[in-house]
């Protein structure tokens, strides 16, 4: 086979080959390489629009001030002795020439319609960044799985299209994820099979449990850094007014599970909190280890030892245990106050039902045909 495939491609064949593939490369990187800034910079799509000229002098502000808190912490020291601040600012160029006071991004001295619209624009970009950011730390700390992670980012994504014409919009493209179907008013019935009722239960509210409470986390870690940056300014005022109000309904998903179903959220919590911890372990033995306090087969034999608990951890995480309605009403407080021979007839003749939410379980006036004890759930009079 090389005999023939060498007849048909002569040595000239080659040498061209390799001519013409080395002289595109050596033209993309000489030519293109070296005019692709010039020409950026000619049609103008390096410039920064005015919006974020007036938040990058903002920024330098912010850093100067920052730089003057480092070299308070750091102009005196025990081993060296001090330093003065005019030496040390010749080497910070990147903040030289800062004219005029500072300003705020979003004062503006006249009211242009247009300039609130971008500046809008720009805030709620720059809050779903933060929301973004946040989703990968968690990730990162193992609060949220990746599959989860993976609708948590799209729905930013789509959020972001649509910041110029609408409000924080990041909510709907997660809401179809978080519901509470008809059919869950029967999983607590003791004749189902407990495995169909964890199995329901886990699968169907576990995803929306933990994408809620990640969008929360997230809005408010977002929202504290945009206030941190930007302060009390109107149009961050507007911004983190519809991050709040986006979680409304995330909040009222999760106190009905904690309400339904709180063996749920306790499961989700304990596997959060295993993860956390063994990973915080695994940070304080690498952190011995940088330090000198212990050797690199000490921090082996350590690591090694957490990191069995971690994938012990991801193979059989905490389940969720149901109780059946005959458990639930063993430790009710009204039954264990009553004598056994009280007790006894009246756990016989229970009949267990399930009740969803805004049902009416008497009217004053009624005939009463029987005594209600609630063992999950709440009840308003």
């Amino acid at each position: 086979a090389s005999d023939s495939v060498q007849s048909y491609l002569k040595p000239e064949v080659g040498t061209m080959f390799v001519f013409f593939t080395g002289g595109i490369v050596f033209l993309t990187l000489i030519l293109n390489g070296s005019t692709t800034q010039f020409l950026l910079h000619l049609l103008g799509l390096g410039k920064l629009s005015a919006t974020k000229l007036r938040v990058l002098k903002y920024t330098q502000y912010e850093m100067l001030n920052k730089a003057l808190e480092a070299f308070g912490d750091l102009r005196d020291d025990e081993e060296l002795g001090p330093v003065d601040w005019v030496n040390v600012k010749k080497y910070i160029t990147c903040l030289n020439n800062l004219e005029d006071e500072q300003a705020h991004p979003h004062d503006v001295p006249d009211k242009d319609d247009h300039v609130h619209t971008m500046n809008l624009k720009d805030t709620r970009v720059r809050l779903l960044n933060g929301v973004q950011a946040a989703y990968w730390g968690m990730l990162e700390e193992g609060r949220i799985t990746q599959s989860t992670a993976n609708i948590l980012m799209r729905s930013v994504d789509e959020a972001m299209d649509l910041v110029s014409s609408q409000s924080l919009c990041d909510w709907k493209g997660l809401r179809s994820n978080v519901h509470f179907p008809n059919y869950y008013r029967f999983l607590q019935m003791s004749r189902l099979p407990r495995r169909l009722v964890t199995y329901f239960t886990v699968e169907r509210l576990e995803l929306g449990c933990y994408i809620c409470a990640a969008f929360l986390r997230a809005h408010r870690i977002a929202r504290r850094q945009l206030h941190d940056f930007l302060g009390d300014s109107e149009i961050a005022r507007i911004v983190i007014d519809e991050s709040t109000a986006a979680g409304e309904e995330a909040k009222k998903f999760l106190e009905d599970v904690r309400v339904t179903f709180p063996q749920v959220l306790r499961a989700l919590k304990t596997r959060q909190v295993t993860y956390a911890v063994l990973t915080h372990l695994s940070e304080y033995i690498q952190d011995l280890g940088k330090t000198g306090l212990l050797e690199e087969k000490e921090i082996v034999h350590l690591d090694d030892a957490l990191q069995t608990d971690l994938k012990k951890l991801q193979r059989n995480p905490p389940l969720v245990k149901m109780p059946r309605v005959r458990e639930l009403l063993n430790t009710h407080p009204l039954v264990g106050a009553l004598s056994a021979d009280v007790r006894d007839p009246l756990l016989s003749n229970t009949k267990e039902t399930i009740k969803v939410h805004g049902t009416v379980l008497y009217r004053e006036g009624s005939r009463p045909i029987g005594i209600w004890l609630v063992s999950t759930g709440i009840v308003k009079v």
